[in-house]
């Protein structure tokens, strides 16, 4: 067993985790990070790959009309009504000011000849806002935080799964125990505050483009603490390469008229529009509207996708062909430089062959409640980044991902710095040792079932299939009913702890997701209910909340989410 001893622990080494340990070493903390992968490497902030990688700020730049006021109803807006109007408030308002720490600790983004940034239009935006630097973002701002991390004297600790977090007598944190090593070695942290900052849940789904490590440990650490979830039901999910790579099939690819086909050589969209629907407007629009979402006509384009793959008229990578070979091959280059370059290294020439793409998971727009200090009401733990949930609603404008983790990155780790210096000492009794230690001889069982490998890729097909583009109450329940299947296999699959961890995390998981989608009998932003004719329906604006009882989760509807004068209006907004 090793133990280890801290004021702040981190969970996840991606861009919120990384932030937030730089806060809270600024402060004077003593901070530990743990990442199940490289630090610095893993995580997707810096895996995450696409032809723009967005950092959303309401710089006005490329518009003198944008503002962070305007970024803030935009997110609201996007969001469907159904997020914490003050948590996105922070967002819009503190972007800048984060992206402006970035570039002074040495990332370079894109500029113009001026100096300004160079801002593109992303989804969900009404102005152009998105800074970055291509498909290099993330990497960039990864580079720059680990830099700063480690010169703040910030630990690192790779190849290390937090499986739970250990409460004192008063419900409070007192320490984390986990795996750590390539032999699953026993770990107790002692610290007085924990940031959960370790992703979503993008391998609850066959189809994903999340790195490795993506299995939800930040929501099932939450739950089994005591601490809720919201907005579970809603993922973002748009096309995406399946083959050779995974990439996000957005921007260009879809504004030079590309040509659709399954698996058999037919093509199939049109068949899936309403009668009289302008087909090529709403596949020029994908490129500005790369996540499904049911508030734009695009929308059938990803339903068309889905059902043509879950019906078994896809590819052998369970995908459908989209084509651009007939554009003149300058013009790709010109036009796609960025992803045209990028795949040409992985082997795909866009300029002459199709490529293979579905629906994939891309975020998690739910995750851990959080209030305005990213608190999650266990006292001492503390959110950020996608693993926490209320900034984001229904669906969120492209660019606010890597906002939101700086944002509330920054706000996690100033608060668990806090709440450590006003704890007179971290204390992990013997008893939570024990604890600890019986957790994980258990997790260490020998069993001779079916592999864990083989449960979780059951229960991830049967999410995609079920609770994917196109939800209904019959599919719903199937991919409930997976969950809850899995859950009951934990004890007995064979493997190593950390896969029988990562299974159990999945199930909880995906339990919470198809519990929260079965609830919302409506459509709203990127859940689309096929039985259900409401479409934002004032009656459903309202957060679900999802919790444990015993084993059970609980799905309950929050109040009404209150909109503040500032946003007086905005209901009108949900249709455009």
């Amino acid at each position: 067993m090793q133990q280890l001893t801290c004021d702040v622990l981190i969970v996840g080494a991606g861009g919120a985790g990384l932030r937030a340990a730089i806060e809270a070493r600024s402060l004077g903390a003593d901070v530990f990070v743990v990442s199940k992968g490289t630090p610095g490497q893993a995580g997707t902030t810096r895996a995450a790959a696409s032809d723009w990688m967005a950092y959303g700020a309401a710089f006005g730049h490329a518009d003198e009309r944008d503002s962070p006021h305007e970024h803030w109803v935009d997110i609201m807006a996007k969001g469907g009504l159904v997020c914490r109007p003050e948590l996105s408030r922070r967002i819009a308002f503190e972007a800048p000011a984060r992206l402006l720490e970035l570039e002074a600790w040495g990332a370079n983004f894109d500029k113009t000849r001026d100096g300004r940034f160079k801002q593109v239009l992303s989804d969900g935006a009404r102005f152009p806002r998105a800074c970055g630097r291509g498909a290099d973002t993330g990497p960039v701002i990864m580079d720059v935080l680990m830099a700063r991390a480690e010169e703040l004297g910030v630990r690192l600790l790779g190849e290390t799964m937090i499986v739970d977090v250990l409460l004192d007598d008063d419900g409070a944190v007192a320490g984390c125990w986990g795996l750590t090593g390539s032999d699953d070695e026993l770990l107790v942290v002692q610290c007085s505050a924990v940031v959960l900052a370790a992703g979503g849940a993008g391998k609850l789904y066959e189809l994903n483009v999340h790195p490795e490590g993506m299995t939800g440990d930040a929501y099932a650490l939450a739950l089994r603490a005591g601490a809720p979830l919201v907005n579970m039901e809603f993922i973002q999910i748009g096309p995406s390469i399946v083959h050779p790579l995974h990439f996000a099939l957005s921007g260009v690819f879809w504004r030079l008229k590309p040509r659709l086909t399954n698996g058999r050589g037919e093509e199939f969209v049109e068949s899936y529009f309403p009668a009289g629907s302008d087909i090529a407007a709403a596949i020029y629009q994908k490129g500005y509207s790369y996540p499904f979402s049911v508030r734009i006509p695009s929308k059938w384009v990803d339903v068309a996708a889905y059902t043509e793959i879950a019906e078994g008229r896809g590819t052998a990578h369970r995908g459908v062909l989209l084509d651009i070979s007939h554009n003149d091959p300058l013009l790709i280059q010109q036009e796609a430089h960025v992803p045209c370059e990028h795949l040409l290294r992985h082997g795909v020439d866009i300029r002459r062959q199709p490529v293979e793409f579905a629906p994939a998971v891309q975020h998690f727009n739910g995750g851990v409640a959080i209030g305005e200090s990213a608190a999650t009401g266990v006292p001492g733990m503390f959110a950020a980044g996608e693993s926490a949930g209320g900034q984001h609603g229904a669906d969120r404008p492209g660019g606010n991902a890597l906002a939101d983790c700086q944002v509330f990155g920054r706000i996690a780790g100033q608060s668990a710095a806090d709440s450590a210096r006003q704890k007179a000492s971290a204390s992990l009794s013997e008893a939570l040792v024990r604890q600890a230690q019986a957790a994980y001889e258990a997790l260490a069982m020998p069993a001779s079932g079916e592999p864990a490998q083989v449960a979780r890729e059951r229960l991830a097909r049967a999410m995609w299939l079920g609770c994917c583009v196109v939800r209904t109450e019959e599919s719903l329940s199937r991919a409930l009913a997976a969950a809850q299947a899995a859950q009951q296999t934990v004890a007995g699959v064979a493997g190593s702890p950390r896969e029988r961890a990562e299974l159990r995390n999945l199930a909880l998981v995906g339990r919470a997701v198809a519990k929260a989608a079965l609830t919302r009998t409506e459509s709203r932003g990127t859940h689309y209910r096929a039985d259900c004719t409401q479409v934002n329906a004032p009656a459903w604006q309202n957060m679900l909340r999802c919790s444990l009882d015993d084993a059970a989760v609980v799905v309950t509807r929050m109040p009404p989410v209150e909109l503040p004068p500032e946003l007086a209006g905005i209901e009108k907004m949900l249709e455009g």
